[in-house]
């Protein structure tokens, strides 16, 4: 039996690998700025003329496919060799550029907040006040990090039962640290 090759297979095909070559020559820096960013505007313009052009239930059709699409797509990608880069770095390597609490996500700089040390408090703080933490609950910190949030809520609330998950073991072995230096015993944190 003869295989049968679909309309543009070849052209898909070539298409695929220039798209892959350029992605590696763009992640090795060899693209100039220039280049990238003519590139950019050029297929954000066809984005756009794509949109317009369609009638309300082709645009209609065309965002419940690309929500499908996502629906069939993990989670989370790469998440293995995410943790190889990411996570298991040395903590020294981050405690240059990070303030106390070693907040990784982000800090609220307030009018009052000079520091990064300060600008991490006062988003720890609020944190707190929004999820509505009192003494006496049981807190569970998904994806804790270096335990910014977990450590926060167990020094500041002596009562709580807090939980703090993370998916790194330099992390996990930090966080025992820190909870063997200020001698909290409130705090469980788990890999």
């Amino acid at each position: 039996m003869m295989e049968t090759q679909q309309p543009g297979g070849i052209m898909n095909t070539a298409y695929n690998v220039s798209v892959r070559v350029f992605l590696r020559w763009l992640e090795a820096n060899l693209v100039p700025d220039y280049i990238i960013r003519k590139l950019t505007r050029t297929l954000l313009a066809k984005r756009l003329r794509l949109g317009y052009n369609l009638s309300a239930c082709l645009q209609l059709a065309d965002f419940m496919a690309f929500i499908n699409a996502l629906k069939q797509m993990p989670i989370a990608m790469n998440s293995e060799a995410a943790k190889a880069q990411h996570y298991e770095l040395l903590t020294s390597f981050f405690k240059p550029v990070l303030g106390k609490h070693l907040k990784y996500s982000c800090a609220y700089f307030t009018r009052s907040t000079s520091t990064l040390n300060e600008a991490e408090e006062a988003m720890l703080e609020l944190y707190c006040e929004r999820a509505k933490v009192e003494d006496g609950q049981t807190v569970l910190d998904i994806g804790c990090g270096w335990g910014s949030l977990t450590l926060y809520i167990a020094r500041k609330y002596p009562n709580n039962q807090v939980t703090g998950i993370c998916n790194s073991t330099t992390q996990k072995v930090f966080i025992e640290e820190q909870c063997r230096y200020v001698n909290l015993r409130t705090l469980l944190s788990i890999k």
